[in-house]
């Protein structure tokens, strides 16, 4: 099959369009069941809108793309992909609150390394605008997975109580601190692997 920049472009934007409607049905359902945990349930209202509003943004790129065709092998090709997705959305599922936030987690992180991978193939194949929506939405989950990581470890804690486990919310500040360390650890050592090794002198 004939494979040129479009196609390889389109594959990506299908792609991302089937897992951000996985994304909306996931979180949607998630938001009924959330009216005793009030400061998550406005994180995750403001979430599924910024997954509202990514559907949109890849809808409109989509249709533009459309116009100067879409070959019928991509989007079969889209259509397997988004089976995928779905295998990994379908993850969430009403077992508590603290598993179903992982499972958000790991779709936005899945929804993340999609877009990095959008950027990457159109920035390098000289297209503006789907680079630009890929580094866009990218910038939304990273600030999303940051904000969702910050609320787990006390629903976490929450839960186990209502649980009747005598779990302590005083271990929440040391977990957060613990995690960004190691975050900031890992940008250290990625940072210091790209650093060009020094000239030796002769």
């Amino acid at each position: 099959m004939a494979y040129d920049t479009n196609d390889a472009i389109n594959s990506y934007v299908t792609d991302m369009l089937s897992l951000e409607e996985h994304v909306e049905t996931a979180l949607k359902s998630q938001l009924d069941d959330l009216k005793d945990y009030p400061e998550i349930l406005t994180e995750l209202r403001q979430f599924h809108r910024t997954v509202e509003h990514h559907i949109s943004d890849l809808k409109g790129l989509k249709e533009a793309r459309d116009a100067g065709g879409v070959a019928s092998a991509i989007k079969r090709a889209g259509s397997v992909a988004a089976g995928a997705a779905a295998g990994a959305i379908d993850l969430f599922r009403s077992e508590g609150l603290p598993k179903n936030l992982r499972d958000d987690y790991t779709a936005f992180n899945l929804a993340a390394v999609g877009y990095l991978m959008l950027d990457t193939t159109a920035r390098s194949l000289g297209q503006h605008e789907p680079s630009e929506l890929g580094r866009q939405h990218f910038r939304d989950y990273a600030d999303a997975i940051t904000r969702l990581e910050r609320l787990i470890p006390a629903a976490v804690v929450r839960y186990l109580q209502q649980e009747g486990l005598p779990a302590s919310e005083a271990v929440v500040p040391d977990v957060l601190r613990s995690a960004g360390e190691a975050w900031d650890t890992g940008a250290e050592q990625a940072a210091e692997a790209d650093r060009p090794a020094p000239t030796r002198q002769v």
